[in-house]
């Protein structure tokens, strides 16, 4: 019996000594390959720690976070009927919008639903907030109260969608202006909507970049709209386009890809270093693959083999190479914004047509594909990676709309002096322009020309990086024409005739 007893001993021993060998030899082959990768970092010259990227802090009374937060709750109850204000990008036919504030009433699904009467208003009680607002968007700093410290380990951030809905307030409140003529009163709405994409640029997170992209487009629109309205001076016209000039929607949403992968390399130093980190990480990874049903990915193992066997083992012998797993998502993603950002994103496309581009490794190696020793390894990085092409796409598509916005904006103010549209782009340098607007779909100079009538055509090749001549129909697959990024080009709109307009509503289903 002692016999057996020794012999099974040595046994466990054995397979003891072959475990720890096991993940000693695994723990220095993911070490050193994580180096060189830091080191390959390090020798390009980019930056990975999250102090050297983390944005400045300001004085309570400078942040204009705060304010829009508190702002957006205090004027709600007022304005009961904002959610159904003149609508937003309401074509008539592709490239024909409907100017909203000069509708009486509007609605939904052919019914008339509101007029100014009801919102009108609403939105005059609303001043002293809107006062604020204006107030707020001209504070020297942003800080939505993320913690570069805890970063990713305990995840927390202010209500973005309380920023956001100052957005809206601001644009009906501009068309309620002009709908009642009130030029210089809608000017002052218009800035400040600028003003509020602009303000959320110091916030290197890309979900904070995606929201004040969100507000862009409000802004954008409500540039539109405002442009057929009469009565401009070109001082108002230069204060809307500077607020614009100050956006750069592709280069911040780059910051904040450099700051993530800073946050995530901080993630798996916080959680190898510290048992409390690491368990605390998994049990909110565990809630949220619970909450979101399984969508975003699960642990491969759970309860006591998670906690005492798996998690040991992944600390000592795979925890730099789930690390590197996640870098190497982090490096060709980062790789292909860049590409998009300085060439255009009709390159970064053409190349992942040709298969000259990888994609992040956790979308070829996600869970579903991902073998077993893989899923075990990878405790973190096996989760499906969040930023992607769709995050480039929304920034380069952001960007050139601020690029059409300012140039739409000088052509303006060129026709105001001397009343009739430049003949080329090239006019407006450098009195209203500074630079030739660039458009970076294709990464050339945003198309241009005149009409017969006086007007002009004012367009970007769209996303499929090809010049169809402003050609604004519908591109193949789309039902319905909602933005200008459904048409082949992406063209400024016209205005709709008032027939045009009542025809489109009357028929109009949501």
């Amino acid at each position: 019996m002692k016999r057996w007893l020794k012999r099974i001993g040595i046994g466990a021993g054995g397979v003891v000594l072959l475990v720890v060998v096991f993940a000693l030899e695994e723990h220095v082959r993911g070490r050193l390959a994580l180096n060189r990768h830091l080191n390959r970092l390090k020798a390009n010259g980019e930056v990975y720690e999250v102090a050297a990227l983390e944005p400045r802090h300001p004085a309570v009374e400078e942040n204009a976070f705060t304010d829009l937060v508190n702002f957006a709750g205090l004027w709600e109850p007022d304005v009961k009927h904002l959610d159904d204000a003149p609508p937003e990008l309401r074509f008539a036919a592709p490239d024909k919008e409907i100017v909203a504030w000069r509708l009486n009433q509007w609605g939904r699904n052919t019914k008339i639903t509101n007029d100014w009467s009801r919102l009108g208003p609403e939105l005059e009680a609303a001043q002293e907030f809107l006062e604020l607002v204006h107030a707020a968007v001209q504070k020297p700093g942003y800080d939505s109260g993320f913690d570069y410290g805890k970063g990713f380990v305990d995840y927390r951030i202010g209500p973005l969608a309380k920023v956001k809905r100052n957005a809206p307030l601001l644009q009906a409140a501009a068309y309620y202006e002009m709908h009642r003529g009130h030029i210089e009163a809608a000017g002052g709405q218009l800035c400040a909507l600028v003003k509020l994409a602009a303000e959320q640029q110091p916030e290197p997170l890309v979900i904070c970049q995606l929201v004040r992209q969100a507000c862009a487009g409000i802004a954008f629109d409500a540039t539109w709209q405002g442009l057929q309205a009469r009565g401009w001076s070109d001082s108002q016209l230069a204060a809307w386009q500077a607020a614009w000039e100050g956006c750069d929607f592709a280069k911040d949403v780059g910051s904040a890809m450099a700051m993530e992968r800073a946050l995530n390399l901080d993630f798996y130093e916080q959680v190898k270093s510290s048992k409390v980190k690491l368990a605390f990480a998994v049990d909110q990874r565990e809630s949220a693959a619970e909450i979101a049903g399984g969508a975003f990915g699960s642990l491969s193992s759970h309860g006591f083999v998670l906690r005492y066997l798996h998690l040991p083992l992944w600390r000592v012998a795979w925890a730099d190479q789930d690390e590197l797993f996640s870098l190497n998502d982090w490096k060709i993603s980062i790789q292909r914004e860049k590409i998009a950002r300085t060439n255009s994103w009709a390159a970064l496309s053409s190349q992942s047509k040709a298969g000259e581009a990888l994609v992040p490794l956790s979308l070829l190696s996600n869970e579903n594909q991902m073998g077993w020793y893989d899923r075990l390894r990878f405790l973190f990085s096996s989760e499906g990676f969040s930023i992607n092409d769709a995050v480039i796409r929304k920034a380069i598509c952001a960007q050139v709309q601020q690029q059409m916005a300012v140039t739409a904006i000088a052509i303006y103010r060129y026709r105001l002096q001397t009343g009739k549209a430049p003949a080329d782009l090239a006019a407006l340098v450098p009195k209203f322009l500074s630079v030739l607007p660039r458009d970076g779909m294709d990464g050339k100079i945003l198309r241009y020309r005149v009409k017969a009538d006086g007007g002009f055509v004012l367009y970007s090749v769209g996303l499929d990086g090809k010049d169809d001549g402003g050609d604004s129909t519908l591109v193949t697959g789309k039902m319905s024409y909602r933005q200008i990024w459904d048409g082949r080009d992406a063209v400024w709109p016209e205005a709709a005739t008032e027939e045009e307009a009542l025809a489109a509503m009357k028929g109009a289903k949501d």
